[in-house]
Parts: C-alpha cells; structure tokens; sequence
C-alpha cells in the first residue's frame, strides 16, 4: 500500500519541481520580452532621432549653401567695388598729378619728380629747363583763349618729341614750363633745349583765322649732387629772362652755380 503511493508522491514532487522550473523560464522569459520591448522602443526613438537630425543637417547644409552663394555673390560685388574704387583712385591721382589741358605734370607732381630723380651721388649730373612761350598773351588776345590753348598743347607735344620716358615736363603755371633733363651733361641738355626750340618754332598752330607760329624761350641750368634743386630753378629762371632780353625764341644757359666755400684748415 505504501509503495504504491510512494511512487505517486515522487511523481507529484517532480511535476513540482517541474513546475516551479518552468515558473523560472516563464518569468526569464517575460524578462527578456520586456527587454527586447524596451530595446525595440529605444530603437524607433533612436531611428526617430537619426531622422530629424539628418532632415535637420540637410536643412543646414542647405543653408550652408545659401549663405556660401549669398558671401560668393558678396565677394563678387565687394571686387567689383573694390576695383572701381581702384579706377577712381587712379584717375583721381592722374588729374591730380597732370594738367588737365596739356597732360604735362602739375607743378606739385613735376617738384615731386624733381625732388625724386635729383643728382645725389658724385658723378651725376641732370640739366633743368625753364621755358617760357613767347609774346604769349597776343595769341590769346588776337586770335582767342582756344588759340592760347592749342598753342600750349601744341607746345608740350613738341617738347614731348624731343625727350626720353625718363625725362619729365611740367606746367608751372600759365605759359612757363619746366623740363628735368636726368642723367644729363651741360653738353646734351643744350643740344635737347636746342631741338625743343626748333621743333616749337617748326610747328604752325590750327585757329580758327589760320595757322600761327609760336615760339619758345629756354633758359639751361646744368645742375650736379651740390646745388638744390631751388637753386638750380632760381638759375635757370634767370637765364630764361635773359633769352627773353636777348630777342626770344633762343636757348640761354645760366651761369655756372657758385662753388661751395673751401674747407679752411684749424688753426694750428
């Protein structure tokens, strides 16, 4: 009788531990379900989060291009701008360093230039012109300022013919015009001023009444590393009114500029 139940209550004591054990799986399962629940909602957030931030980079990138084309399309007017500015510049400085009516150099340039290219160093030499047009006012009153005009700029292009790229003529004011002649000897500045004279009187100016002759005045200071730049313009202005006293239209050189004063030795 007992063996019999015995059997029984062994079978009934491993269907509980059976039991209980498939309890256990059960419970890991639901475990690993509620993982997997709460791994798969962190994946559709996380897929959710990847979505907006691509459509919010796309959306940058895309106003990272409209700002490169909006700066690109600043660049572009900012050179524009730029090299109009430039333009502008550059004209302004040409009228401001030439003469509007001759294209000869304004006073203020022509002394720049002067006080630039001047002879410094031992050996050197430059000749200064001061030139003057002849019986200029009766151009102007017999045949009118558009007369006068023609004749100045007829003036200017004939010395023009006579000069290198290095040498520079200015207007100084009215009809008086000054030449700086560099790297230039007394001898080949007074073959220059000879061949500006001879082309000025060679060339007829257009009026309106018929051609006029004109004809210049030149007074020839030939200069060196010793003597100023105003005291090479004071010499040669006064050799340009004693080419006016000795009849006009001749080229005068000045007198030689005063020689500096010997070193005297100290007294013993």
């Amino acid at each position: 009788m007992f063996s019999l139940f015995d059997n029984e209550e062994a079978i009934l004591d491993r269907t509980e531990v059976m039991l209980t054990q498939l309890a256990a799986v059960a419970d890991g399962v639901k475990v690993l379900a509620e993982a997997y629940r709460r791994g798969y909602r962190e994946q559709r957030r996380l897929v959710r989060l990847s979505d907006r931030m691509q459509a919010d980079l796309q959306k940058a990138n895309k106003r990272l291009g409209e700002q490169q084309r909006d700066l690109q399309s600043l660049n572009e007017a900012l050179s524009g701008e730029i090299e109009t500015s430039a333009r502008l510049e550059a004209e302004l400085r040409r009228l401001a360093d030439t003469d509007p009516l001759t294209g000869a150099l304004a006073r203020r340039r022509f002394l720049e230039v002067c006080a630039r290219d001047w002879p410094r160093r031992p050996g050197q030499a430059a000749c200064l012109l001061m030139l003057d047009l002849d019986r200029f006012k009766l151009v102007n009153d017999n045949h009118g300022h558009a007369a006068g005009d023609a004749a100045l700029v007829a003036f200017v292009a004939a010395c023009r013919s006579a000069l290198r790229s290095l040498d520079a003529v200015g207007r100084l004011g009215g009809e008086e015009f000054a030449v700086l002649l560099v790297e230039t000897g007394p001898g080949d500045g007074a073959a220059v001023a000879e061949r500006i004279r001879a082309a000025v009187a060679a060339r007829p100016v257009a009026t309106d009444s018929g051609p006029i002759g004109i004809t210049v005045s030149i007074g020839l200071a030939a200069t060196g590393p010793g003597e100023s730049l105003e005291a090479a313009m004071r010499r040669a202005d006064a050799a340009l009114y004693a080419a006016k006293n000795g009849g006009r239209n001749r080229v005068e050189p000045a007198l030689p500029a005063p020689a500096e004063p010997a070193p005297t030795e100290p007294a013993p």
